[in-house]
């Protein structure tokens, strides 16, 4: 009699520990039934922008450190600055592309309406906005370089076009699009 007992009390118990709740946000943060949020391999991937961001800034401020003439703690500095503005920049702008991408499927319906949602054909990327924060975002780090720099330093940096993101909005947007796997 104890061995039935025991065996029903763990069925329920399985039972109850296996059931969930349909739709919405586990305690995690994951979506149910879906895969991490990191990427389409498993696991809680890097974003690309993080994998590539500490080689890109690492040669671009190699390419213009005698330019500068950059002490070692400005060197560092620098590469840490360009890092973290380029992995904001594409984090932003990714975050515009998958709210695009969400609104062109027809967004979130809600948990009764499981179907597949009605795409939305005339919805369009807002590239002024996705810009406008871009722009934002610019001149945050630009007051990061100038305290980082000296003055003199700071007048060459303005100058070398090629160290500076803020003329290369067009292409980082396509990178990101590009590297964006759509999650709806």
């Amino acid at each position: 009699m104890k061995k039935f007992l025991f065996t029903i009390a763990a069925c329920l118990v399985a039972v109850i520990a296996s059931a969930q709740p349909m739709g919405g946000r586990p305690m995690g943060g994951r979506p149910m039934g879906g895969r991490p949020m990191g990427g389409p391999t498993g696991g809680m991937q890097k974003p690309f922008y993080e994998l590539e961001s500490d080689s890109i800034a690492d040669a671009k401020i190699q390419d213009v450190a005698g330019r500068l003439d950059l002490t070692e703690k400005q060197f560092d500095k620098m590469i840490k600055l360009y890092a973290q503005e380029f992995e904001e920049i594409c984090r932003n702008l990714q975050m515009s592309v998958r709210e695009y991408q969400m609104m062109q499927n027809g967004g979130f319906r809600g948990r009764g309406n499981m179907g597949a949602p009605a795409a939305n054909t005339n919805v369009q990327f807002d590239t002024a906005a996705a810009k406008k924060t871009y722009d934002q975002i610019i001149a945050k780090f630009d007051k990061r370089y100038k305290k980082a720099l000296e003055p003199a330093q700071y007048e060459v940096w303005k100058t070398l076009t090629a160290t500076t993101l803020d003329n290369k909005f067009s292409s980082i947007l396509q990178h990101v699009q590009e590297n964006t796997q759509s999650m709806f």
